[in-house]
């Protein structure tokens, strides 16, 4: 065999070699990325399993329609249930703490926290107060944002719960910001689109709400933002 050919043979060899080799590197760092645990978020409050409701105070009317007031309590209270942070025995639909605050309001007389509370047989109440819910800031892009004030209120005893009274940093609510990135800004002044984004933004606000709640892990896939 001529030293011509034994050099070749050489040559393929080392390059088979390294083939496997960076195969192989790739196929590693393919199971190391798979293998890598999602990042969790902690639960800011553990919640108690008793009689809860969401209400959902917009008396300075930022959400609009009204409807999606619903929309965000009815979210919330369902993946309460749905992640077993409350019981589906101890949850009071949102629409009873709605009714009676509505009929109330009609009447010329707000009722207090622990009176909602009261009048729909809740232990805790999850008190959501809304600074602002848009879809735009300029009138012409789409920004869509919810701001909102939660706090969870010990209906009896008349004492808030959640953020911790006794901390340094608390504020006397958990200021929660909810928005919808990289919104698609075609179409957005139709009715249908803004009809859509709406939707999504109140979905999320009360999904947002639910997950103070109870620890879960973010997806680099992403979350759920439709409606249900």
């Amino acid at each position: 065999m001529s030293i011509r050919i034994v050099s070749l043979l050489g040559a393929w060899v080392f390059a088979a070699v390294l083939l496997l080799e960076l195969g192989g590197c790739n196929i590693v760092s393919a199971v190391s990325f798979v293998a890598q645990p999602e990042p969790e978020i902690e639960a800011k409050y553990q919640l108690q399993d008793v009689p809860t409701v969401v209400f959902l105070d917009d008396r300075r009317n930022r959400i609009s329609p009204t409807r999606l007031r619903r929309v965000i309590a009815e979210e919330a209270t369902t993946v309460l249930m749905e992640e077993g942070v409350v019981s589906r025995e101890n949850m009071i639909p949102a629409r009873d703490a709605i009714r009676v605050s509505s009929r109330h309001d009609r009447a010329g007389k707000l009722l207090s926290v622990h009176a909602i509370g009261e009048a729909v047989g809740a232990t805790q109440i999850i008190f959501v107060s809304v600074d602002e819910f848009a879809l735009t800031r300029d009138g012409q892009t789409p920004e869509p944002k919810a701001i909102c004030r939660v706090r969870v209120i010990d209906v009896k005893n008349e004492e808030r719960l959640f953020p911790d009274p006794s901390s340094a940093d608390s504020y006397g609510y958990y200021q929660l910001v909810v928005d919808l990135p990289n919104v698609d800004p075609h179409g957005f002044h139709t009715i249908s689109t803004r009809n859509d984004l709406n939707d999504r933004l109140a979905v999320t606000t009360g999904d947002e709400i639910a997950k103070l709640f109870f620890t879960y892990t973010v997806s680099e896939l992403g979350g759920r933002i439709e409606p249900r």
